[in-house]
């Protein structure tokens, strides 16, 4: 479900992008229910798709899993379908300025959240992208990966297309590596990721801002949702605390994807 207004597009894309990858390429992504569009339902665009069930059976999709899949979608071409170009932090920024987020932040941080959104998108401005540009997730976290047990023998395959687009390849990466600096993973994890992947996020200049921006980004889903979830208020707090102190190595707590 989608209510962002300022992209109403977006469901049809991811639509059309996920068929393409899955005909076309046979690629490991989540389908949308053939035959059923997205829908307005007041106020809100509902999309429809496939169910693909996880049991506690199944192991935890790994960053093997993932690297292997965004080396997959990295290499493909630009598919023929209008994709918008990525926004940096466009969610966090998004949520800073809607009506309501005053009551989980005050003025002076949100001021103060707004100019490091700005500061994070002219410095990733100025970066040379060695990975070049092509389609990416957008939002590719081990998080995003599922079992799917139509197929023999099952396959993981990569969710949560909403932030589909032509941008820097470099973004997909730095997930895996915000996942050991912030969420407990260690450096097996991010070795595996490397060893299918082909390359080592952390020797490129721009890796340390690549770090700040995914910080920020952390914050936008707590953001919406804490005036109503005493959950999301603490991480809200944990997450904006450590960022403008300037601690960049703090684990914090993290969601249990749904399913799981």
């Amino acid at each position: 479900m989608s209510t962002n207004d300022t992209d109403p597009d977006r469901p049809r894309r991811t639509y059309q992008v996920t068929e393409w990858l899955i005909e076309r390429h046979d690629f490991g992504a989540t389908a949308p229910l053939p035959a059923i569009p997205p829908v307005r339902i007041n106020g809100h665009t509902v999309g429809f798709w496939q169910y693909y069930p996880q049991t506690s059976r199944m192991s935890e999709p790994t960053s093997k899993d993932l690297g292997q899949l965004l080396r997959s979608l990295h290499d493909l071409p630009t598919p023929n379908i209008e994709l918008r170009q990525w926004t940096p932090l466009e969610s966090l920024h998004q949520a800073l300025l809607e009506h309501g987020s005053g009551s989980a932040i005050n003025a002076e941080e949100r001021a103060w959240l707004l100019r490091r959104v700005d500061e994070i998108r002219k410095e990733l401005s100025e970066l040379d992208w060695p990975l070049g540009i092509g389609l990416i997730h957008g939002d590719a976290w081990a998080g995003n990966l599922l079992w799917d047990n139509t197929t023999e023998p099952p396959r993981v395959i990569l969710g949560d297309w909403d932030r589909v687009s032509i941008g820097p390849r470099e973004v997909d990466l730095i997930p895996t590596w915000h996942a050991a600096v912030r969420y407990g993973r260690d450096v097996l994890w991010v070795r595996n990721f490397i060893e299918e992947y082909g390359y080592d996020l952390s020797d490129w200049p721009g890796y340390p801002v690549l770090l700040e921006m995914r910080d920020l980004v952390q914050v936008a889903g707590p953001l919406r949702r804490a005036a109503a979830s005493p959950e999301h208020a603490v991480r809200l707090r944990e997450r904006i605390s450590d960022i403008r102190a300037g601690n960049r190595t703090k684990s914090w707590s993290q969601y249990v994807p749904h399913g799981r």
